[in-house]
């Protein structure tokens, strides 16, 4: 159920340093950037608006079941289709640019840590990371593998994750490793077995899951984080064009797509991070996605 976003034609064009009812998991964030969950509005497919995120968090609650037996038969049955994988997991023939992009984010965010750059401005490798909703493993082939060691690539879909392996090729996924794992259901437990992570990598997949699974599974995944010096980038789309920015859009099983699928806007997805004890230190707005570099408080 696990897996990509709607798609990637975003551009960066704007980066800045910044920072349900669940408590939030840490007091260290200061009052002046707390988000309100009051402010976080929005709208579904079914013409439903909703005053406030608790509004949100009670309907993704009660139908918490449904939502995730509809992506999990929409994945199974080829997700977005298309003429090749990557199409399969994006919807769309931007796969080469979304890798590009996200390379070029990770070395500028990593070249900001002078301890992170060997020889002039070529960042040196690190030895163990992360890919959460993997798919077919784009991102690992695209980004992580370029710049990491070993990849562990977790996917919720058996056929995606089996998939993967030729995908890859023999030499790359020689040095990956396949967990057939849902992040609806992820546990502390299993992520604490898992090599300590230089780098998470969540893209396009937290769009799939409730904001209390998202805050949950953002928790359990900072535990796996290297101590002192892990990151995890998140990507996901955000609202734009003719949609209003200030307010998240929810789709549901019963609409167009068949499937549960929310774009959140910034501040939505800040007050996620702020529940998982999570602290913004990087971000850029791209054309259509937002991405994070996030580190636990």
């Amino acid at each position: 159920m696990t897996k990509k976003g709607k798609r990637n034609r975003g551009v960066s064009v704007s980066s800045l340093t910044s920072t349900l009812d669940i408590p939030v998991a840490s007091p260290k964030h200061s009052k002046e950037n707390l988000i309100c969950p009051q402010t976080i509005k929005g709208t579904d497919d079914e013409g439903n608006f909703y005053t406030c995120h608790r509004d949100l968090t009670s309907t993704q609650a009660k139908h918490r079941d449904e939502f995730y037996r509809a992506n999990e038969l929409y994945w199974a049955t080829g997700g977005y289709n298309g003429s090749n994988d990557d199409e399969a997991m994006i919807g769309d023939n931007g796969g080469i640019a979304d890798g590009e992009d996200g390379l070029d984010f990770l070395d500028r965010y990593l070249a900001s840590n002078k301890s992170n750059v060997v020889s002039g401005c070529k960042p040196r490798r690190f030895d163990h990371a992360v890919d959460l909703g993997a798919g077919v493993g784009r991102l690992t082939k695209s980004v992580l593998l370029k710049r990491y060691n070993e990849v562990r690539l977790v996917e919720g879909d058996e056929g995606w994750s089996k998939r993967s392996r030729v995908y890859l090729g023999r030499k790359r996924a020689a040095r990956c490793s396949f967990t057939h794992q849902r992040l609806d259901n992820l546990t502390k437990r299993e992520v604490q077995y898992w090599e300590p992570a230089d780098l998470m990598w969540i893209q396009w997949t937290l769009q799939y899951l409730i904001d209390a699974d998202v805050i949950s599974c953002l928790r359990i995944l900072s535990s796996g984080l290297r101590e002192g010096s892990g990151i995890l980038i998140v990507k996901e789309n955000r609202p734009y064009g003719t949609q209003r920015e200030d307010r998240f859009k929810m789709d549901t099983p019963g609409g167009e797509h068949e499937r549960y699928d929310i774009t959140r806007n910034d501040s939505h997805h800040r007050l996620l991070f702020q529940k998982a004890g999570l602290k913004v230190n990087f971000m850029e707005r791209g054309e259509e996605t937002n991405t994070y570099a996030l580190t636990a408080l």
